[in-house]
């Protein structure tokens, strides 16, 4: 769902495609419609260790049923009759909450990396880097996303919401870039690479200089191998753009 200036963006999913979704687009939330709440798509997601905030809409509500689903992992459980606008609060809320900040708070720090949503900087050691808009949409989703791995469809689909998508190679130079300027500030490898699958935030990169140099010093060096599976500015929920006052 992406939800920008009062429009929303919506791309609909039956149960048998709900995950190849998640994997393939970049969303904020997932909001599924049932006739009454059914914790199975909550934990069918949930066991796939996607962490987006997931809303919950029902024709019958139950209180046991509501429980049931959000004890299962489900951030919210709404009538089918709710409003338009106490939606869009919630929608708003719940994805506020997913992100790790409140309402008032649009600054995501990870070690040594600062990125203000607010003003579109990121900041090393409270030192801004200069990023193009594009570059900083990439540094900011990675820093929401961090711990996931994002495929280019993801990236791509978080930077070009309208649709008119460049050549996937086009993430490849922006990575490319964003690397060679943070290279010059000491950050040797600032993301992680999983070849033919996409890239991640390498949050170790971002350590303390001292926490890093003790790391080194009490942890023997492993060869470990990465395993990782697969959300933009604004709200992203996906099909035709509508505005919500007219849902």
């Amino acid at each position: 769902m992406a939800i920008s200036e009062g429009n929303i963006l919506l791309r609909m999913s039956g149960r048998e495609g709900i995950l190849s979704m998640l994997r393939d687009f970049s969303s904020d939330i997932v909001i599924i419609q049932q006739t009454q709440p059914d914790p199975y798509l909550v934990r069918m997601i949930r066991a796939n260790r996607f962490d987006i905030p997931i809303m919950i809409i029902a024709r019958n509500l139950i209180a046991i049923d509501t429980a049931e689903v959000i004890s299962a992992g489900a951030d919210d459980c709404v009538s089918i009759t709710i409003e338009p606008v106490e939606l869009l609060a919630r929608i708003k809320a719940v994805v506020r909450r997913g992100r790790g900040y409140g309402t008032t708070s649009q600054i995501i720090t990870i070690g040594r990396l600062t990125v203000k949503e607010d003003t579109q900087e990121v900041l090393l050691d409270n030192d801004p880097i200069l990023l193009t808009h594009a570059e900083y949409e990439v540094v900011s989703l990675m820093a929401r996303r961090r711990g996931s791995l994002l495929n280019k469809s993801v990236i791509l689909s978080a930077l070009y919401a309208d649709g008119n998508r460049p050549a996937s190679k086009t993430i490849d130079v922006m990575v490319c870039r964003i690397r060679q300027k943070m290279r010059k500030r000491g950050i040797i490898e600032p993301f992680k690479t999983s070849w033919g699958m996409g890239y991640r935030l390498n949050e170790n990169a971002f350590l303390p200089l001292g926490a890093r140099e003790k790391d080194n010093l009490d942890v023997p060096n492993y060869v470990t191998k990465e395993s990782s599976l697969p959300i933009t500015g604004g709200l992203n929920i996906v099909q035709t753009s509508k505005r919500l006052d007219n849902a």
